[in-house]
C-alpha cells in the first residue's frame, strides 16, 4: 500500500508540473509527507522497557500516569529530569506495528502526548506454513515474534526480501539479551539453524539496509508441514516437502511415499534445509538410502541438499 501510493505520488508529480515549479522540490515535499510521524521506538513490544525523552516533560515528570494506545503502562518511573521510562502494555486488536497514542498524564490532565509505534509480539508457530508477510522498512525496522521452542536445533529463514537486508536475533525473556545468529547475507533470505531449550523463545527480525517491504518467516525444528510435496527417482527412494506460504496439501510425502512404507522400505531419515523460497523437508526411503549416507548427504556439500551449514536432520 505504502509503495502504491509513493508511486502514485511521484507519477502525479511528473505528470501534472505546474509551469515554473520544481520537480525535485514537489518530489521531496511528497515523500516528506509520506513519513511517519510517530515516535519510533527501540523496542515497543508487550512487556519490553522504553524510554521517551523530551524537553517538554524537563520538571514535570515525577507521580504521573503513562497511557499507550488508552491503557495504561506499568513500570512508570523518570531517568532523569526530562525522560521517562515505561514498559509496554499489550493493546489488543493489534497484529502489525501500529502507531498509537501516547499520553502521560498528571493529576488526570495530559503533559505530553504523540503517537509512538506499537510492535504486537505475534505467536508463530513452528514447523507449519504462514500465509502472513510481514511489512519491515529503513524506519519501523524490528518485527517481534514469540514461538514455543524444544530442546533442539531450530533453523529459521525469511524469504521474499530480494531488495533488502534483513537479520535474526532470538532472546529468552522479555527483556533478555538479544542474540544476533542469522546475519550472514547482504540482501535475499536470511537463514541459519541455532541450537533452543525447551520453553518460550522470542525472535527479532530487523531491517538492516536496502528497500522497505514484505517478508515471510519460517521456524522448523522437524520435517515441516508442506504446502507442495514431491518425488524423485522411480522406484521413488526421497520425497521434499516444501513449506511454502499454505495452505497445507493433503498429497505430502507422507501420502505419496506411502506405498514405498507398504512394500518395507521405512524412512531412514529427514532434512530440513533452508533456502529462497523458505524451508523444505529432504526425506530419505531405505530402498536407496540409509541413516547415514542420509545424515552425509544433510549436513555436508556434494550430497544434493541445499546450504547444509544451516540444516538440521532427523534419523527417521
Amino acid at each position: 500500500m505504502r509503495t502504491i501510493l509513493l508511486i502514485t505520488i511521484i507519477s502525479c508529480f511528473f505528470n501534472c508540473k505546474k509551469k515554473d515549479s520544481s520537480n525535485t522540490e514537489e518530489l521531496l515535499l511528497g515523500l516528506y509527507l509520506l513519513q511517519p510521524t510517530d515516535l519510533i521506538l527501540e523496542l515497543g513490544y508487550p512487556g519490553s522497557q522504553n524510554q521517551i525523552q523530551n524537553e517538554a516533560l524537563a520538571g514535570k515528570i515525577s507521580g504521573v500516569t503513562v497511557k499507550v494506545g488508552g491503557v495504561t503502562a506499568a513500570g512508570v518511573s523518570a531517568v532523569n529530569s526530562d525522560t521517562i521510562q515505561f514498559t509496554m502494555p499489550t493493546i489488543p486488536g493489534i497484529t502489525e506495528n501500529t502507531p498509537v497514542d501516547f499520553a502521560i498524564e498528571k493529576d488526570g490532565a495530559a503533559i505530553f502526548s504523540t503517537k509512538v509505534r506499537y510492535r504486537p509480539l505475534l505467536g508463530w508457530a513452528i514447523n507449519e506454513p504462514h500465509g502472513t508477510f510481514r511489512y519491515i522498512d529503513g524506519r519501523d525496522n524490528k518485527n517481534f515474534f514469540q514461538i514455543t521452542a524444544t530442546t533442539a536445533t531450530h533453523v529459521f529463514n525469511t524469504f521474499g526480501h530480494g531488495g533488502s537486508d534483513l537479520d535474526i536475533y532470538y532472546f529468552t525473556s522479555l527483556n533478555g539479551t538479544m542474540i544476533p545468529f542469522a546475519e550472514k547475507r547482504r540482501n535475499g533470505a536470511e537463514f541459519n539453524r541455532v541450537a533452543l531449550n525447551a520453553g518460550t523463545v522470542y525472535v527479532m527480525v530487523k531491517h538492516i539496509s536496502g528497500f522497505g517491504g514484505t517478508y515471510n518467516l519460517q521456524v522448523a525444528n522437524a520435517g515441516v508441514v508442506a504446502s507442495s510435496s514431491a518425488t524423485l527417482y522411480t522406484p521413488a527412494s526421497l520425497c521434499y516437502d516444501t513449506m511454502g506460504t499454505g495452505p497445507a496439501t493433503g498429497n505430502n510425502c507422507a501420502v505419496l511415499m506411502d506405498a514405498t512404507v507398504q512394500a518395507g522400505f521405512a524412512r531412514t531419515g529427514r532434512c530440513t534445509y533452508p533456502g529462497d523460497d523458505g524451508l523444505t523437508t529432504r526425506n530419505y526411503y531405505q530402498n536407496g538410502f540409509g541413516t547415514a549416507y542420509a545424515q552425509n548427504t544433510c549436513l555436508n556439500p556434494g550430497g544434493g541438499s541445499s546450504n547444509e551449514a544451516e540444516s538440521i536432520f532427523l534419523s527417521n
